[in-house]
């Protein structure tokens, strides 16, 4: 039996608190269409999108073990109180109890369908011989679709059944919001990622590149995702384009709040710019849930 310092030592290192946009991404796919029913359902797919997150965080850590000690990184890998082959260990029940949970669903097929499409993705992301996570542009893509465009759809799939042209427009949208925060999430990794040579964006590109790139995905994403809400009005409220008007607002928030991005050379006051704007668009997406559910 495990003992609680073990215990802790494990969640650390899935960083849960990371999961939260692609948990408030899932509840907004579901909860997209007016009238939803809360099923059994709902529930596997919000653990197997936990279960699949902390597994691709922990492959990561994995895969970037030296360049995470190269930048003086303190997890429990790093500090030893979890061995790589614990590690190796952990990842895979992860993915067993993913398809367990999936398998026991009463919409296997759904679940069992974003179970294969979420570990292709975190394999893709960190493993051989693809290992998109030093490919500058692979590496964008692919973390738009893992915590964008999947987690939307899976949801949405999940009330709805099936796949519209209007959902497919929200999941293009909402690839270019996690692109425009994940192209970022190197400032903090800049002095490993250039000893190791791993290929970022911000290492190949650089900071006034990534910076405007970011602004300008940032800025696209945020019209078209509101602009696609704000034409589907049938059955709500007033309430519900009030509540989008204060999304509208959060977003030009961030929006401003990269902008200090161009004006920052600092890698360490771009790593706290990154983290301030991935809690910014949270506010943003908890606001449109919100929305949602309300109205």
């Amino acid at each position: 039996m495990p003992n609680q310092s073990t215990i802790r030592a494990y969640v650390q290192l899935t960083r849960p608190e990371n999961a939260a946009g692609s948990v408030i991404t899932y509840c907004i796919g579901y909860f997209l269409l007016p009238g939803v029913v809360l099923r059994v359902g709902f529930f596997v797919g919000l653990f197997i999108i936990l279960a699949l997150h902390s597994l691709a965080t922990v492959q990561n850590d994995m895969a970037d073990f030296e360049i995470d000690r190269a930048n003086n990184r303190h997890s429990p890998l790093q500090d030893h109180r979890i061995s790589l082959q614990q590690a190796r260990v952990f990842v895979k029940l992860l993915a067993l109890a993913s398809l367990v949970a999936a398998v026991l669903s009463p919409q296997r097929g759904i679940h069992l369908l974003a179970v294969a499409v979420l570990l292709l993705l975190a394999w893709l992301y960190n493993l051989p011989p693809v290992r998109a996570s030093r490919r500058p542009i692979l590496s964008m893509v692919v973390l738009g679709l893992c915590f964008g465009a999947a987690p939307l759809l899976y949801g949405y799939v999940l009330d709805y059944g099936k796949i519209s042209s209007y959902i497919l427009i929200l999941a293009f949208f909402w690839i270019l919001i996690r692109v425009s925060t994940a192209i970022m999430k190197d400032y903090k990794d800049v002095k490993g990622d250039k000893i190791f040579n791993k290929n970022t964006f911000y290492v190949r590109y650089g900071a006034k590149t990534t910076a405007r790139v970011s602004i300008w995905l940032a800025l696209v994403s945020y019209i078209g995702v509101l602009v696609a809400l704000l034409t589907k009005t049938e059955g709500r409220h007033a309430i519900f384009v009030f509540m989008l008007l204060v999304a509208g607002l959060l977003a030009i928030r961030n929006i401003v709040l990269r902008l200090q991005l161009t004006k920052t050379k600092s890698d360490k006051q771009l790593n706290t710019i990154f983290h301030k704007s991935v809690f910014a668009h949270n506010q943003f997406e908890i606001v449109v849930f919100l929305c949602l559910i309300l109205s």
